[in-house]
């Protein structure tokens, strides 16, 4: 199936489980997932600093929220997409955001983004974990994005060594082969509310969270 279809498919069925949940399951979705990304960063051996801080991304709607583990840290590099006239800025930026820095939002089709210093995409080369947004991830680590090529750019940039982390909602976890270009970075690990599994390119998923 093109990557489209895919798209258009998964987003479908997010907005039917977002519409499905009940009342007060917000704040045990968020717990389960800062617990199982600190489950993953100790396994990985990783741990955020202001020197090497984590790069992640403030959640849209729909989106797993991340606000537990966004509060965790600090800073937090942050992406920038937009300039303040709401207008796509044309190469990758980031911002270093530390607690008490305003959030904007200057596009509604982008995520809230940091009024900190914007700083160039070489920014990433810093950080000591990268967590992304996607739509689904399959069992090689090929992860689905939402199709705008941002992290493509991106991601090339971290330093040696620096593991991808994809966050997603548990049925978005798929058997695959989820389609792959050869820009597509594979992620080191998957986190959802229910577990987290660590991936390796061409083998099974292999859930950690069920054994710790």
């Amino acid at each position: 199936m093109h990557k489209n279809s895919l798209r258009a498919e998964i987003r479908a069925r997010r907005s039917l489980y977002w519409d499905s949940r009940g009342r007060g399951e917000e704040q045990g979705e968020r717990d389960a997932l800062t617990a199982h990304f600190r489950e993953a960063l100790d396994v990985f051996g990783v741990t955020p600093s202001s020197s090497h801080p984590l790069a992640a991304f403030y959640p849209m709607e729909k989106e797993p929220d991340i606000s537990g583990i966004l509060a965790c840290f600090d800073p937090v590099l942050l992406p920038v997409l937009a300039r303040e006239d709401g207008t796509l800025l044309r190469e990758p930026r980031w911002a270093l955001h530390s607690r008490g820095d305003e959030l904007t939002r200057p596009n509604p089709r982008f995520p809230a983004q940091s009024r900190a210093p914007i700083r160039e995409a070489q920014a990433l080369e810093a950080a000591s974990v990268v967590l992304i947004a996607g739509l689904s991830v399959d069992e090689a680590g090929t992860r689905l994005g939402q199709g705008g090529g941002w992290y493509d750019r991106m991601l090339p940039l971290r330093a040696p060594g620096t593991h991808i982390f994809a966050i997603i909602h548990p049925e978005e976890v798929v058997a695959g082969p989820l389609p792959v270009e050869e820009h597509d970075e594979p992620v080191d690990a998957v986190i959802t509310a229910e577990e987290w599994f660590l991936l390796a390119a061409g083998s099974p998923a292999h859930s950690l969270s069920s054994e710790s």
